[in-house]
């Protein structure tokens, strides 16, 4: 017997998710930003800020809920959904069989794929730091 949770209720719980884990992503990102230029350009002065904004307000206790107590919270609170879902819909179950399914009949595509986007990243990123030097 199936009992699916309402999209409107999987998307609040996405939702709240995404924006549980969006003040660490920022301060990580802004941290990682800062050491791709001088400080003395954009946008690795305005990272610069933040970040010495953060280290000086923010307390070891105040870091540790948002690098670790927030996505906690996260991580917790969809495995439990997942896991729901999981026992509660058939659908879902022979869905991710046959995804399963897929990628294992074209896991040289994949592979292929992730190869050429991760080169690619590499490349952009390479690009940036000589074309900013």
């Amino acid at each position: 017997m199936e009992h699916p949770a309402s999209p409107s209720k999987l998307f609040a719980l996405a939702l709240s998710e995404w924006l549980l884990v969006l003040p660490a992503t920022l301060l990580l990102g802004t941290a990682v930003l800062r050491q791709l230029q001088p400080r003395q350009f954009e946008p690795a002065r305005t990272s610069w800020m933040i970040f010495e904004w953060t280290t000086t307000n923010i307390s070891h206790a105040g870091a540790a809920l948002l690098f670790l107590g927030l996505p906690g919270v996260a991580v917790v609170a969809g495995c439990a959904a997942l896991l729901l879902l999981w026992r509660g819909s058939e659908t879902l179950r022979q869905d991710v069989r046959a995804a399963v399914a897929s990628l294992r009949r074209h896991l040289a595509v994949a592979i292929l794929g992730t190869g050429t986007l991760l080169a690619g990243a590499i490349l952009a990123a390479v690009l940036v730091h000589i074309l900013t030097d």
